[in-house]
């Protein structure tokens, strides 16, 4: 059993392609990725900022000698929207990372504010001193008829 398992995990693994990983570090310039860059990770979004009319990116690769190519990184409004950053290395290893393009909105919060507009922020109530008053003296009557008077009982 265990010399099948070993078996199956050679093949597995001579069979397997190992992720090249030929980007060290990136940045977009113009945006935000949808996490960290990874040099694994090859499939990223990034909501680009309002003015922005295509991808701009730093980038930092392995092999310094590489052939990068980047296909589609303007930003169509009606389109889709997916940029790519193909590389060759010179070992003749190829890779390829993957941005889907997203543009920021945003929406006024208000249309129009004029600051010099006298706001008046106490509204008065007409006779509410008068309201107040006899609300506090029909409490206070009641509250002495109670406490100190009592209840008598009628026959």
């Amino acid at each position: 059993m265990k010399k099948i398992f070993f078996f199956l995990c050679f093949f597995f693994f001579l069979f397997t392609e190992a992720s090249a990983e030929s980007i060290k570090n990136l940045e977009v310039i113009n945006g935000t990725l949808s996490r960290e860059f990874e040099s694994t990770n090859n499939v990223y979004s990034v909501i680009l900022n309002e003015d922005a009319t295509s991808l701009e990116v730093n980038y930092e690769l392995i092999d310094p000698e590489a052939k990068v190519t980047i296909e589609n990184k303007e930003y169509q409004e009606n389109g889709e929207n997916k940029a790519e950053i193909k590389i060759e290395n010179t070992d003749g290893t190829k890779e390829s990372y993957v941005f889907y393009l997203e543009k920021e909105e945003t929406t006024p919060v208000f249309s129009e504010v004029n600051l010099n507009q006298n706001i008046d922020t106490q509204k008065e109530i007409p006779g509410l001193i008068v309201y107040v008053s006899l609300g506090c003296f029909l409490l206070i009557a009641c509250s002495f008829k109670v406490l100190v008077l009592g209840f008598k009982k009628r026959k």
